[in-house]
């Protein structure tokens, strides 16, 4: 276990906000501080595990990014799946196409960061004439096996600081990834050199500023503790984004997480209380799901926004 300071300001003085469980370990009884620095704002997971203990919290058969690997899926695995594949990676890649203008007579590199077992990659190739040259990067073995294996793609095991890479991007994405890094800050300076001149780093997060997060409380899923490690407003994001040298220059939220989260987080209140998931669940998780969906026309209160970043 360790303990940082604050990765925007570098102070170490928090508040916390409030002790929460691993929802794969519940019954396990153990709780993770979640807390919020008084100089910058910025809310994160204070003590966390260490970069060499934290793999020990991740497992493919349950972690939601490695569905794909699973042999016997449950009903719920497969109804993510199957959103996941037909609709969910098909906005994704139309709207970060609506943000990088790809000439089909060009050559363009394309990183995602964190790619799993590389859908994304292979969906925003399918819905472009361009011609693209994919590389992903993903720490867990078994999901960049598969990636390489099965689809076919150029993927790195490991994170972005242990990755020998250096040929400048066009598109680098990553979905739900930087939260979970440990070396955030000197991730952000790596992706800002990767970054070819007008290129565009795209960046999806959970939003502690958002309906969802407001009303589940400590009991909204994407605190994700031990796992997440940092959770982030737009506010905050723009403020460690300067630190670097970046800018948000656009930013749009992810409508389907709504429910997601909202369904996650009535699921671990159940388990917490030692109810039984029922029809209240699913009740409670098209309401709060769709309000928090509504609130989050607005990106600045969605419940996960997608941010778009360039070099300032």
């Amino acid at each position: 276990m360790e303990y940082i300071a604050c990765p925007i300001s570098g102070a170490t003085e928090f508040e916390t906000l409030c002790q929460i469980p691993d929802r794969f370990a519940v019954e396990k009884g153990d709780l993770w501080r979640v807390v919020k620095s008084r100089q910058s704002g910025l809310t994160l997971l204070n003590p966390r595990p260490t970069q060499s203990e934290i793999g020990a919290y991740y497992d493919a058969l349950v972690y939601d990014p490695f569905i794909t690997l699973k042999q016997h899926p449950t009903l719920q695995d497969r109804v993510y799946k199957f959103v996941r594949e037909y609709i969910s990676l098909g906005f994704k890649a139309r709207e970060v196409l609506k943000r990088v203008t790809f000439d089909s007579e060009r050559v363009y590199q394309v990183l995602e960061i964190g790619c799993a077992t590389g859908d994304f990659l292979l969906e925003l190739k399918k819905r472009t004439d361009a011609e693209l040259e994919l590389t992903g990067i993903e720490i867990a073995e078994k999901a960049a096996r598969f990636a390489r294996e099965e689809n076919n793609l150029r993927v790195f095991r490991g994170e972005l600081l242990t990755v020998e890479l250096s040929t400048p991007q066009d598109l680098i994405v990553m979905w739900h990834t930087l939260e979970h890094v440990h070396r955030i800050n000197e991730t952000l300076e790596k992706l800002r050199h990767l970054l070819k001149p007008n290129s565009m780093l795209m960046v999806a997060m959970p939003n502690l500023d958002s309906y969802d997060a407001k009303h589940y409380g400590k009991y909204w899923v994407p605190l994700e503790a031990p796992r997440h490690l940092y959770h982030f407003t737009p506010k905050t994001f723009a403020a460690l984004l300067q630190k670097h040298g970046l800018a948000i220059v656009d930013m749009h939220g992810l409508p389907l997480d709504s429910y997601y989260n909202a369904l996650l987080s009535e699921q671990l209140i159940a388990a917490v209380k030692k109810k039984p998931s029922g029809l209240g669940t699913l009740v409670n998780t098209a309401l709060y799901g769709t309000l928090a969906a509504i609130a989050g026309q607005d990106p600045m209160q969605a419940s996960s926004i997608a941010y778009y970043i360039k070099k300032i």
